[in-house]
């Protein structure tokens, strides 16, 4: 691995030999996947869902969410989507949507680094 974008992303908390092995070591498979983050639609869908108080939208977004950073071995996005699912499941629906702005910003912390590259 000898990707400046990969070590940043390692950097940042996220598993990227573990994601590469998934993947095959197929590195370019992995940049494609990657370039798509930025791009992903959930987290406009979360911030309409919270906004419009659709807790279960909301909650279904940031499932949705928490998988695709999973996938992408982004560890530290996947652990703020699920606080705030957690705090679904339990019923806590105010400290769920409360949490709106730190997910936002988790996620565009990756996007950008992901941009940049």
């Amino acid at each position: 691995m000898n990707n400046a974008l990969f070590e940043e992303l390692e950097d940042m908390g996220a598993e990227v030999e573990d994601t590469l092995e998934r993947l095959m070591g197929d590195e370019e498979l992995y940049l494609e996947y990657l370039r798509k983050f930025p791009q992903n639609e959930n987290i406009i869908e979360l911030r309409k869902a919270v906004d419009a108080g659709d807790c279960d939208k909301a909650m279904k977004e940031v499932h949705t969410l928490k998988g695709v950073a999973l996938n992408l071995g982004l560890l530290p996005m996947v652990d703020v989507c699920m606080d705030m699912l957690l705090d679904f499941r339990a019923d806590k629906n105010d400290a769920a949507m409360a949490q709106i702005d730190e997910v936002e910003e988790c996620f565009h912390e990756w996007a950008d680094v992901i941009e940049r590259s």
